[in-house]
């Protein structure tokens, strides 16, 4: 054992040099300036990031960035806003949750027209509440057809929180293992 205490020692200051070396900041000369154009991966768009395109008075999402002019001509909306989108979702959602549902509640945030894949269709942005018998709540945000009150896309995975969180918290103590 003792013989090889001279290779550990060795191995110790070549390592400790060796990291001495590696960290050792060399100076870097700053980079030449480039005489090249730069471009940029994205054509520049035409239009001011700030404006909004419209049809019939709504706003339109969804538009292709640098091509908004060019979609909205284009652009057909498949459908028409009815009132009674908002029954048509409520009663979809009693139907899917059957007797667990309590309480429903539709909250509109905004209307607009939705284009993708070349479709547009008139849309409300809702925040639905659900009450079970529990009285647990749950909220999450859609995108409702403003004509049938199906459901396009959803956001905010509902899950129930309990009425009363703190209600199971404690221990529960075994008469038989008491002197009560």
């Amino acid at each position: 054992m003792i013989k090889r205490w001279p290779y550990f020692i060795i191995l110790v200051v070549v390592a400790g040099g060796v990291l001495y070396l590696w960290k050792k900041e060399t100076p870097v000369a700053p980079p030449a300036p480039s005489t090249a154009k730069k471009t940029s991966a994205t054509p520049p768009s035409s239009t001011p990031p700030g404006k909004t395109f419209q049809i019939d008075g709504k706003k339109v999402v969804g538009l292709s960035p640098g091509k908004e002019e060019e979609e909205i001509k284009k652009l057909k909306v498949a459908n028409a806003v009815s009132p009674e989108w908002q029954e048509n979702l409520e009663v979809a959602l009693k139907a899917q949750g059957g007797q667990a549902i309590k309480d429903i509640a539709i909250q509109k945030v905004d209307s607009f027209i939705w284009a993708q894949d070349g479709v547009a269709l008139n849309v409300e942005s809702v925040i639905v509440t659900l009450k079970n018998q529990k009285n647990e709540e749950t909220t999450f945000r859609v995108l409702v057809d403003a004509q049938t009150g199906k459901i396009l896309k959803n956001w905010d995975r509902p899950v129930f929180d309990p009425a009363n969180p703190r209600q199971n918290f404690g221990i529960k103590v075994d008469s038989r293992y008491h002197n009560d």
